[in-house]
């Protein structure tokens, strides 16, 4: 039989009771399949199910294969080592403890038939890139991109049929992403792999998306995906306008029906008042037409309803259009003005054997540039966008910038006070505006009606950036430096789209820190500047 995961009738009870999914019947195959939805749908809880580790609360999950699993972060204790990240410290004790002539019975059956593991580990370790790494060596040693590279080693190691990939290349760095690229290119088994990464979709065979009620595969990667769903909406939206005509023309078809056979009632009392017909056949005749009129009328109505309920379900048929608005004044940034000048600037840290960068950064940025600020991590990315902000002061060398506007909007959205409210937030950076300006330019940010009053601390990943956005951008003083920094981290890929069509209208200075190729070229930068530590 071939290698399969497949669910029927999956749900998943929240500690309130309250569904996190329910109903979810899917089958995959052994092909690469990117699994996507927004936040907060469950997907990570569902490859948890998936994976054994966690337990459904209705439904059922058939796996045939072999299947390993990394899920999106792991926590490892203090004194954790490598042998544990991969999970094969027990056997690798009982192999020391056998090697050492102290074996027990239970160590043999531990081993089992692996006695060549510590060669496969440095074998695996080799082909991966981290030959250096031993399996005694602590986990807090090793960087965040050495530990994705082990914890990948540790999943090979055990020949699965299927590998569960949750968020894989959340928070590294652009050459640790390019091993995840890897892998999931070349592997030619069973993958199911939750990301936000589009380089990352790009490379499956099929993409599912998850929805409370229901998973929907479409046959290929996630441009193959974007191509459906827009010709989706485009015919939803073309049944959307059709079942609105026929709406204008079934109320339109009644109305005339009702005046026509008004004026035939009316036409019929002048003829019976004309005529000379007894009282008795004249109320027959108008009990007559009175039926008549009763009957047509309720067939043109029921012909109305109809189309009302067909232009209702063509509208639950149409996703919204959920695109940030962006109203701004064009800022005051001359293409030939120095917007910042870096000239001779190193930095060093307390306590640090020398100065964070080998040769000191000069650095002009003229006009409104957009900008790729990139590198691996620790090569200092963070420390630029502080001597720009001028939150520090270099060592040496100077920093000079032409305006004052600068915001930065990072994966942690600092601009928010988390104790205040959307609407709370958007006002104190702000004139005095009355409350409807302020939920009209909030709307632009898609934050409607009660949206506005949830305070910051409890907004998702997408609507922490919505709600930043709107501080920058929409506030009197929009900035003419916008500097980002990795803010696609922990968000699903609608508010990526989101945060795109935002940032396509900003005309001033923008630097993205960004390990997300998609997104970096999507903003469209046209200028590279690239630090090595």
């Amino acid at each position: 039989m071939q290698n399969h995961i497949s669910a029927v009738d999956l749900g998943y009870l929240l500690p309130d009771g309250k569904p996190l999914f329910k109903s979810l019947t899917f089958s995959f195959s052994p092909a690469r399949t990117g699994l996507i939805g927004p936040n907060g749908v469950g997907k990570s809880t569902l490859l948890d199910i998936l994976a054994g580790v966690r337990s459904s609360s209705t439904g059922s999950v058939t796996a045939q294969g072999r299947v390993s699993y990394l899920p999106q972060s792991e926590l490892f204790d203090e004194g954790a080592t490598v042998a544990s990240a991969i999970g094969f410290s027990r056997e690798l004790e009982a192999l020391d403890r056998i090697l050492g002539g102290e074996g027990g019975s239970s160590d043999f059956e531990a081993v089992d038939t692996l006695w060549d593991l510590p060669e496969r580990i440095e074998a695996m370790f080799e082909k991966l890139g981290v030959p250096h790494v031993k399996t005694g060596q602590a986990v807090q040693s090793l960087s965040g991109g050495e530990l994705m590279r082990v914890r990948i080693a540790g999943l090979l190691l055990k020949e699965p049929d299927f590998l569960l990939l949750d968020e894989p290349t959340n928070h590294l760095d652009f050459e640790a992403r390019q091993f995840i690229y890897e892998i999931v290119s070349s592997w030619k088994r069973g993958l199911v792999v939750v990301s936000h990464d589009r380089q990352v979709l790009s490379l499956v065979d099929q993409t599912a998306e998850m929805f409370q009620d229901r998973v929907q595969v479409y046959g290929g990667n996630f441009d193959f995906y974007r191509e459906q769903r827009d010709i989706e909406r485009a015919a939803a939206e073309q049944a959307l306008t059709g079942a609105r005509q026929r709406l204008k023309q079934a109320r339109a078809t009644a109305q005339l029906a009702n005046e026509r056979q008004e004026r035939r009632r009316a036409s019929g009392r002048r003829n019976v008042a004309n005529a000379n017909i007894s009282p008795i056949a004249a109320g027959l005749l108008q009990r007559s037409a009175e039926n008549s009129s009763a009957r047509l009328k309720a067939r043109h109505e029921k012909k109305v309803e109809e189309a009302m309920n067909d232009l209702q379900t063509a509208k639950s048929n149409l996703d919204a259009d959920l695109r940030i608005t962006v109203d701004l004044e064009e800022p005051q940034v001359p293409a030939n003005k120095r917007m910042v000048e870096i000239a001779g600037v190193n930095y060093r840290y307390p306590d640090a054997a020398g100065p964070l960068w080998r040769e000191p950064l000069d650095i002009e940025i003229i006009g409104p540039e957009r900008i790729w600020l990139k590198g691996p991590n620790g090569s200092g990315k963070s420390t630029l966008i502080d001597l720009i902000c001028g939150r520090k002061s270099p060592s040496t060398g100077t920093v000079r910038t032409g305006t004052g506007r600068i915001g930065i909007l990072d994966q942690r959205v600092s601009v928010l006070e988390n104790s205040l409210t959307v609407l709370e937030n958007i006002r104190r950076v702000s004139r005095p505006r009355p409350t409807h300006e302020l939920r009209i330019l909030l709307g632009r940010f898609l934050f409607y009606k009660d949206d506005v009053f949830k305070p910051a601390s409890a907004l998702s990943g997408g609507e922490r950036m919505r709600a930043g956005l709107a501080c920058l951008l929409g506030a009197d003083q929009a900035p003419d430096i916008l500097i980002l920094d990795e803010p696609t981290n922990n968000l699903d890929l609608s508010s990526v789209d989101q945060l795109v069509s935002a940032l396509k209208e900003f005309r001033g200075v923008l630097i993205v820190v960004s390990h997300d190729i998609s997104f970096v070229e999507e903003v469209e930068t046209r200028r590279v500047i690239e630090l090595t530590g």
